[in-house]
């Protein structure tokens, strides 16, 4: 299998709540967006910064993983 076959396995891998588990945005998350599922994780591009979903599926909240800048 080749790495932009799993890229693309994990960019549309939906979960059991019917959101997405992997998401990159170019900057910070949209807050309250909905469509990912709690636990979801977000990847800044831009900054690098890594965030995780500790909303609902209707409405995600974004909150940083760990200690990053």
């Amino acid at each position: 299998m080749s790495s932009h076959n799993t890229s693309s396995q994990l960019i549309n891998s939906i979960g059991d709540a019917g959101g997405r588990r992997f998401a990159w945005f170019s900057g910070t998350p949209t807050a309250s967006a909905a469509g990912f599922n709690k636990g979801c994780l977000a990847i800044d591009e831009t900054n690098g910064i890594l965030y995780i979903n500790t909303g609902t599926v209707a409405s995600a909240t974004w909150t940083v993983v760990g200690t990053q800048t």
